[in-house]
C-alpha cells in the first residue's frame, strides 16, 4: 500500500480506497465544510445527544454513516463519508468497520510515525515499584 492510499476496510474485505495524491476539487471541501457545519449543530451518537460535537465524535458519527450507506448500497453517501474521513484526519492510513448483532465497529489506524527514542539499559537487578 502507497503512503498516499488509504482503505476501508468492511467486514476485513476493502470496500473503499482514496488516493490523497489526488487534490480535492473546491465543490467537494465545500460540501464538507458544509457537512461540519449541519453537525455543529448536533446529532445523536449511539443513543446519546451530542450539541457541539468534536472532530473525533464527528469522525464516528461519519463513520456509522459510511457503514450505514454501503449496507444501503448507497455508494455515493459511502464516497462522501470516506472523503471527509480522509480530508480531516491527514494521518489516517485505514479504517476498518465490522457489524455484529446490529452494533457497528470502527477502528481507525493512523500514519505511526515513531519518534526517535532514547536508549534505556536496565540491569538484571533492577526492579519495578
Amino acid at each position: 500500500m502507497s503512503d498516499s492510499k488509504v482503505a476501508f476496510f468492511l467486514e476485513g474485505q476493502e470496500v473503499l480506497s482514496y488516493d490523497r495524491s489526488q487534490t480535492l476539487p473546491d465543490q467537494q471541501r465545500d460540501y464538507l465544510d458544509k457537512l461540519d457545519e449541519q453537525m455543529d449543530e448536533g446529532f445523536v451518537l449511539i443513543d446519546q445527544k451530542i450539541d457541539h460535537p468534536n472532530l473525533q465524535q464527528k469522525t464516528q458519527f461519519i463513520a456509522l454513516n459510511l457503514v450505514n450507506a454501503l449496507a444501503n448500497n448507497d455508494d455515493n453517501t459511502a464516497i462522501i463519508m470516506f472523503t471527509y474521513l480522509v480530508n480531516r484526519m491527514p494521518d489516517l492510513t485505514q479504517a476498518k468497520a465490522k457489524t455484529k448483532d446490529s452494533k457497528i465497529g470502527v477502528e481507525f489506524i493512523f500514519d505511526e510515525v515513531k519518534p526517535i527514542g532514547q536508549k534505556i539499559e536496565f540491569r538484571a537487578n533492577d526492579k519495578l515499584h
